[in-house]
């Protein structure tokens, strides 16, 4: 008996840190590599009685990446508290934008030398600012772990920005990753190191597989832990197989279960699951 065939659904999300001078809403230092928890004040920590003020740089270089995303920009935008609770998250809310994002429905292009797909354009859902949260660091030593805090990071600009699910293949993927990091270098919004962290793209996968006449989608899964765009191709291979293995076994479609989060395993090279996937609920964001 054949097996049934199936397409692959990828959407990418991929959060830029922004190559400014001082954080989004004071003016402590963005620099990279400083001692743990010397580039932080009380506002970035999230202190009583201290009030934020906005990076305007931060802002236009979000705008400037915005339009060579050919994304749409509204008269208003405005800000949201992203509710959760993460020892790195020190004010145990995130400002970011939720339902009016500082810009929307935009494209890029991409192709293939290699000509493993057509051009296409990938759509852009929304580009929108947001600011980072802290570093934990986790050491197994003595025969124990233990998890140190590194804040620095908090309160760094962020540009997040999310794809249509419109890439069918990890080639797509690499593709679309390669050709924003170059247009973010070129435009010195961001100098997307991702060793650094300054570029991190977490992935959305699922299958749509043709059975007896009808699409039958799978559930979809979340993957990060991905650091470097080789990683991500090897990545969303693996799980297209595993999800393809895993119907075959459950017929598990979309609905059947949540939607869930997995860590992909560099030396395994398999994903690992993590933990259930947060709706957008779960964050009860207000402005």
């Amino acid at each position: 008996m054949n097996k049934p065939s199936h397409e692959v659904i990828i959407g990418l999300e991929v959060h830029v840190q922004l190559a400014t001078q001082s954080k989004l809403f004071c003016r402590c230092s963005t620099q990279f590599g400083a001692e743990p928890n010397t580039q932080t004040c009380p506002v970035c920590l999230g202190l009583p009685g201290s009030l934020p003020v906005m990076n305007r740089h931060a802002y236009e270089l979000a705008l400037r990446t915005a339009l060579a995303l050919n994304c749409d920009i509204p008269r208003f935008t405005k800000w949201d508290r992203k509710q959760y609770y993460y020892p790195d998250l020190p004010k145990g809310y995130q400002i970011s934008q939720f339902d009016l994002p500082m810009s929307a429905d935009g494209y890029l292009a991409i192709s293939d030398p290699k000509e493993r797909f057509a051009p296409k354009h990938v759509g852009i859902i929304r580009a929108h600012l947001e600011e980072d949260a802290g570093k934990s660091v986790h050491d197994e030593g003595a025969g124990k772990l233990d998890s140190e805090i590194d804040l620095n990071r908090t309160g760094t600009p962020l540009l997040e920005i999310v794809s249509q699910p419109d890439m069918r293949s990890a080639a797509e993927a690499r593709a679309y990753l390669q050709e924003l990091k170059l247009l973010l270098t070129y435009l010195g919004v961001s100098d997307c190191n991702m060793q650094e962290g300054s570029l991190r793209v977490d992935a959305n996968v699922n299958l749509h597989i043709h059975h007896q006449g009808r699409d039958i989608a799978t559930p979809i899964v979340e993957i990060k832990n991905m650091n470097s765009f080789r990683a991500v191709e090897r990545a969303l291979e693996f799980e297209a197989q595993r999800q393809y293995d895993v119907w075959l076994e459950t017929g598990q479609r979309l609905g059947d279960v949540p939607k869930q989060t997995r860590g992909w395993d560099d030396q395994a090279e398999v994903t690992k699951a993590q933990r259930s996937k947060e709706e957008s609920s779960d964050y009860r964001y207000f402005p």
